[in-house]
């Protein structure tokens, strides 16, 4: 695994665009067909570094008298695929993030973009299980006092529905785009496309945000997204740390919508930001890949086993 303290974001660089299907929640760095993909700027990527910094950073947080581990799903804890319903949990990933909930006064959770009930299909977690899913960027969650917004009201119901028609049209006019309805928000998704035809479909996209206060524009990788809630997964992280008494907090993500999580943590106070992949962050440290996670979340299972004398 190679990680490496991240470069410091450029704090004029909006760290609010999107993470959308959570598809868009990160992806490969190098996807051709993703103009706006920061890494792709090789002027913003960070250069490659010794690993020391991240594991003793481990080894304190796993000291912690009461830790929470959080994790973002595409990207972090799932490759990206094609058809964002393909996708799947790395090998060792879940079984990794179950080990840290089974030991004593450790929290797990996985923030994304997607729905709770896809990202429930999608992670396997049960509802008697303890890890806490926080789905459409903090909107909803398995914990009442996590999510940020109840039901929909009339006139969000009608301006999702609005938006959603507004995207059957524009996929009709972008062979290859796909759309996805989600509880808040509605997403087009051109991963696999040729790159002028993703610039032009995600270009088309945001543009059906323009003059609507009430609609959040997210960008991600491959992915737009917008959405009729103004959620982020940084309040949905800092609301469940608050709700648990956390004394530190693991997360680790690749998308543009993991940056509002990463500002939400204090290093000062024993939190661990991890950003995926390349690319300008708010992160504290970084690491290459999904299987650079699963390995971290290992390690940092392992060390917390220790530290509460589970080992």
């Amino acid at each position: 695994m190679t990680a490496d303290p991240a470069d410091p974001a450029d704090p004029a660089d909006p760290a609010d665009p999107a993470d959308p299907a959570d598809p868009a929640d990160p992806a490969d760095p190098a996807d051709p067909a993703d103009p706006a993909d920061p890494a792709q700027d090789s002027s913003r990527a960070s250069a490659p570094g010794p690993d020391e910094e991240l594991v003793s950073a481990l080894e304190q947080a796993a000291k912690a008298p009461t830790l929470l581990v959080a994790s973002d799903f595409d990207g972090a804890l799932a490759e990206f695929t094609v058809d964002p319903e393909d996708s799947e949990p790395a090998p060792g990933a879940m079984a990794a993030l179950r080990g840290l909930a089974a030991l004593p006064d450790t929290h797990v959770a996985v923030a994304s973009g997607r729905d709770v009930r896809a990202l429930r299909e999608l992670t396997g977690v049960g509802s008697a299980e303890r890890i806490t899913l926080i789905g459409s960027h903090g909107a909803e969650a398995t914990r009442a006092d996590v999510a940020s917004q109840g039901r929909l009201d009339p006139d969000q119901r009608a301006l999702l529905d609005e938006l959603t028609a507004l995207v059957a049209e524009l996929i009709d006019r972008h062979p290859g785009a796909r759309l996805e309805r989600k509880r808040a928000a509605v997403a087009v998704h051109t991963r696999g496309l040729p790159a002028d035809d993703a610039a032009a479909a995600l270009r088309e996209a945001k543009t059906l945000a323009d003059d609507r206060p009430d609609v959040r524009l997210l960008e991600g990788k491959s992915v737009v997204e917008l959405s009729v809630s103004h959620a982020d997964k940084g309040t949905a992280i800092s609301r469940l740390s608050d709700a648990l008494g956390s004394d530190a907090v693991f997360y680790t993500g690749d998308d543009v919508t993991d940056e509002d999580a990463f500002k939400a943590m204090d290093p000062d106070e024993g939190d661990v930001s991890v950003k995926v992949g390349h690319g300008d962050t708010h992160a504290a440290y970084r690491v290459n890949s999904v299987s650079d996670v699963v390995e971290t979340l290992e390690q940092l299972r392992d060390l917390r086993a220790q530290a509460t004398g589970d080992s």
